[in-house]
């Protein structure tokens, strides 16, 4: 069967050839790599073009990455789909090893990345901490998402994400890959390649230090705000192309009540919920730990701990341990409560 690798790129010329590489280092074939430049000011199209007709090439005006989605999806032909990032990296026997797990009833197939600072060194940890797989629509329908890895983790059967595309661009300059990725889990099982299957580049130091997930969001009340917006659009788009149904319950996710915390610890003037207060924020964690499965009962009380602790300690602790929010936090965390205790 075929696969394509769809690459979305904007101004990452620094990062792109590196990403190009790796999908075109793949030992399953037959293969095809699609770039989409969406709009870029570097050197980003100069390097694309060196590939010459190694790569299928899009250049077009800026419009976010789900106008990058949709064009790269349109040029491509895969009955199996994988949406690279342009700073993200993929090992070579990624899709060898996605695609053995490519039954009939499965309509996405994803693999944790481990988190690589720009350099490419190792920062240790991967991404997701953990997966959900199998029927994930219970647990999609009461959160609007599941336990995943971001876009470059995710290998998705064409008809899966196949209604849903082209996507409303405007609305997804950013994030689009919850649209494939939450909504793929409606038309089949997903798999999970138990080890990493490719890295996931974390290069903007100032979002780990203070806790936050990925490169695109500057502060934890946008990247609040975001993952709302993304929720509900995510739900319409949904019932709008696939008539799902969705519960009025819509629980918030173990990390954005993680987030809430650090937000409003840190950033209180900006942040997005005003009728939050640490009773409100620890009341909601603990009702999100008991509906999202997948933690141990050491993991959840870990989590209600670091909570607890975020919200009442000194701000000067609050500011130091932030980080331990971001992907390979945990061990820093078990270190943070031992000292904690102790002291």
């Amino acid at each position: 069967m075929w696969v394509s690798i769809i690459i979305n790129n904007y101004n990452y010329a620094r990062f792109l050839s590196a990403a190009i590489d790796s999908a075109l280092a793949q030992t399953w074939h037959p293969l095809e790599v699609v770039v989409v430049d969406d709009g870029s000011t570097d050197d980003s199209w100069s390097v694309i073009q060196r590939y010459g007709s190694r790569v299928r090439a899009i250049r077009q005006a800026n419009g976010g990455q789900g106008a990058a989605y949709n064009a790269g999806f349109a040029a491509s032909r895969g009955q199996w789909v994988l949406f690279l990032d342009a700073d993200d990296l993929l090992d070579a026997d990624a899709l060898q090893r996605m695609m053995a797990l490519a039954e009939a009833e499965v309509a996405k197939v994803q693999g944790p990345l481990r988190c690589i600072a720009a350099d490419g060194q190792s920062l240790g940890g991967t991404v997701p901490y953990h997966a959900h797989d199998g029927d994930v629509t219970p647990i999609v329908r009461r959160f609007r998402h599941y336990a995943a890895p971001p876009s470059s983790g995710n290998l998705f059967r064409r008809s899966a994400i196949e209604p849903y595309l082209p996507m409303p661009a405007a609305a997804w300059r950013y994030g689009a890959d919850t649209v494939t990725i939450v909504l793929s889990a409606f038309h089949g099982q997903v798999a999970t390649v138990p080890s990493p299957i490719g890295s996931y580049r974390l290069h903007t130091g100032a979002n780990r230090r203070s806790g936050l997930l990925g490169n695109v969001n500057r502060s934890l009340a946008v990247a609040l705000r975001r993952t709302e917006e993304r929720r509900l659009a995510v739900e319409a788009w949904g019932t709008q192309r696939s008539g799902i149904q969705w519960p009025d319950e819509c629980l918030t996710l173990p990390w954005d009540w993680r987030a809430r915390a650090l937000s409003w610890r840190l950033q209180r003037a900006d942040h997005p919920y005003p009728q939050d207060d640490p009773r409100t924020i620890a009341r909601g964690l603990e009702a999100s730990l008991a509906a999202w499965p997948g933690y141990t009962a050491t993991e959840r009380l870990l989590q209600r701990a670091w909570v607890r602790f975020m919200l009442h300690a000194p701000l000067r602790w609050v500011n130091a341990l932030a980080a331990t929010n971001a992907p390979g936090g945990w061990r820093a965390r078990i270190k943070m409560l031992r000292r904690a205790r102790a002291s």
